[in-house]
């Protein structure tokens, strides 16, 4: 798919832009003629960024350069100055070694990526952060996954972003087995991908997480009855989502500022994938976290920040209504003077304090 338009040459006829021609796990940078003869097969669009992984390019006024910012799992971000005409490095700007001390110190392992087949028989696209073996012995692991599941965004990529996740790292270090994995209706795999979701929020994604939990169980990694989920904002919703439909697999969830139920939730996002309320209330209704929560058997730890502008407290209000009325119990942990992500260093650290906390007491 297409992503950006980088630039445009109207005098030489091309168009650059960045894609994902070669991959969803990727970014590159190609150009294409921008007056096709329409008589002929249209041509390959031609790569201009070299080795693998995410490229974000700045192109130079004369279309003659670009600036090119890369990184791979393995790799911290690299700049590179290079030709527009055949994407050869002209100088290279910054580069930050692996060997300097404050990396190693770290020993941040890039996750495994691997490839799983949903029910529909789409390829869905997983990250593993191992424990070490030879401290914790071999697999099966207690497990966390860590969803978002919703338009616009990835977890799953050839990026050092996935390799510097702090929490994956630090639960993998404690001998967690941390998974992540892009369901249908998650960014940069097309519209028909997204458009999964159109009428079916808390339905393709779930069941698409359910896939992966499986798979892992399947493959020896996760253990039975010992799997955890975590998410913020759609992923805050899509974990309680998970831990209400699929109670024999997932035994306990972190739900960060979940949106739980769509008709309180910004009517220009919500109505894109669920029509109007009126005229869809079932997909609105089967949405909804409180339709579920009669299900509910695992551990549930709710966190939202009080003054949250995006996704009202409201949500987790509703949620707790519906919890009390079923007789279900659960934990709650509030930030008075947070919006819709801690950021204060000292709420941020007590909050991580309280998602390992309830982890270790609940996996």
């Amino acid at each position: 798919m297409v992503e950006h338009i980088a630039g445009i040459n109207e005098s030489n006829g091309l168009i650059y832009f960045t894609g994902t021609l070669d991959g969803p796990l990727e970014t590159n940078l190609y150009h294409t003629n921008l007056f096709p003869d329409w008589s002929l097969p249209l041509q390959t669009p031609k790569r201009l960024t070299r080795g693998t992984g995410r490229h974000s390019v700045i192109l130079d006024h004369q279309l003659l350069k670009f600036i090119d910012v890369y990184d791979t799992a393995k790799s911290p971000p690299v700049i590179l100055l290079c030709s527009l005409l055949d994407g050869s490095v002209i100088i290279p700007l910054f580069e930050q070694p692996l060997t300097i001390p404050p990396l190693k110190k770290f020993q941040q392992l890039s996750p495994e990526i691997v490839e799983i087949t949903a029910k529909d028989g789409t390829n869905l696209y997983g990250a593993l952060y191992l424990p070490d073996e030879r401290k914790y012995g071999p697999p099966p692991y207690k497990t966390l996954v860590n969803v978002y599941g919703g338009p616009s965004v990835q977890l799953v990529s050839d990026s050092w972003m996935c390799t510097v996740d702090m929490r994956a790292q630090y639960l993998r270090s404690k001998g967690i087995l941390v998974w992540k994995m892009d369901n249908r209706g998650s960014a940069r795999r097309g519209l028909h991908f997204e458009g999964q979701l159109k009428y079916n929020i808390g339905r393709v994604d779930a069941e698409d997480q359910l896939e992966g939990a499986e798979w892992l169980i399947k493959k020896g990694l996760a253990k039975p009855g010992h799997i955890g989920i975590y998410g913020w904002s759609y992923g805050g919703f899509l974990s309680a989502m998970c831990l209400a439909r699929f109670p024999d697999t997932f035994c306990c969830a972190v739900s960060g500022a979940p949106v739980t139920a769509w008709d309180g939730y910004d009517t220009f996002y919500t109505e894109k994938y669920l029509g109007l309320p009126a005229e869809h209330p079932d997909a609105y209704e089967y949405g909804s976290i409180m339709y579920h929560a009669k299900n509910l058997k695992g551990k549930l730890l709710l966190i939202h920040g009080m003054i949250d502008e995006n996704v009202h407290f409201r949500h987790t209000a509703r949620l707790i209504n519906s919890l009390m009325a079923e007789g279900k119990p659960y934990e709650i942990l509030l930030f008075p003077d947070e919006r819709h992500m801690p950021r204060r260093l000292g709420d941020r650290i007590y909050m991580e304090e309280r998602i390992f906390g309830f982890f270790e007491r609940s996996l």
